[in-house]
């Protein structure tokens, strides 16, 4: 195993994880008018998209351990992939769950919420992908 890329990957891939933290979270911080429905927007769908910012802030804890090699890398590689195409997976369901009049409820200065979802399911792929990466270069020495 090649311990200089995997870490790179590792590292790559908590970086995309804490993107994707923070890309979810952005509504809660800047949609402040009273009465727009962050909380259902968040809770859309049949298990909502919070799921997704916890399985993402888990991978930051999951990638940077493998990077610091604190922890089996073949182990922390498995739970890389799986928990990054899980959460792919949440976020494509939760997106295109989400009630149409729920989401094009928000005041015209959060018309950005309309591709919210779609921002959220990119940057949940671009972590089921270092997942991947992170594992095949643990995986392929």
């Amino acid at each position: 195993m090649d311990t200089d890329s995997s870490s790179f990957a590792a590292r790559i891939g908590a970086i995309a994880s804490l993107l994707l933290a923070a890309v979810i979270f952005v509504p809660a911080l800047v949609v402040t008018a009273p009465g727009t429905g962050v909380g259902d927007y968040y809770a859309s769908g049949p298990l909502g998209v919070s799921i997704v910012g916890f399985l993402a802030l888990l991978g930051v804890v999951v990638f940077l351990a493998g990077a610091q090699e604190r922890s089996d890398p073949v182990t922390l590689s498995g739970i890389a992939l799986v928990s990054g195409l899980a959460m792919l997976l949440f976020s494509l369901l939760w997106a295109v769950s989400i009630d149409q009049t729920l989401l094009f409820s928000f005041p015209a200065e959060y018309a950005w919420m309309e591709n919210h979802r779609w921002a959220v399911v990119a940057v949940a792929l671009v972590v089921a992908a270092t997942g991947g990466g992170y594992a095949r270069t643990v995986l392929n020495p």
